[in-house]
């Protein structure tokens, strides 16, 4: 996964909404996770929640909502954009 994270490219597209609105990668954050934008919004995606859902995916546990409200249900209310970008990142394992 670090190897994932520090090949991404700043202006990245992270993630695409059924809109058309990309989340768009800005620079790791100071704990090494990702910052991102959503328009002018800034998101941070802790690398403790990247690690411990690739950590969880490979031993095949499913990265849902359910998984993110289990794991930080804080997080998970106050970003929840963060699962699709966590996601879109597991899948290029």
């Amino acid at each position: 996964m670090e190897e994932i994270l520090n090949n991404l490219i700043v202006g990245e597209t992270l993630y695409t909404t059924a809109l058309g609105t990309n989340y768009l990668f800005i620079e790791r954050s100071n704990d090494g996770g990702v910052i991102y934008s959503i328009n002018i919004e800034r998101k941070i995606l802790p690398l403790n929640t990247i690690n411990t859902a690739f950590n969880d995916s490979l031993n095949g546990i499913e990265i849902n909502a359910q998984w993110y409200i289990n794991y930080n249900q804080h997080e998970y209310e106050t970003r929840g954009c963060n699962l699709s970008v966590l996601s879109e990142l597991l899948s290029r394992v």
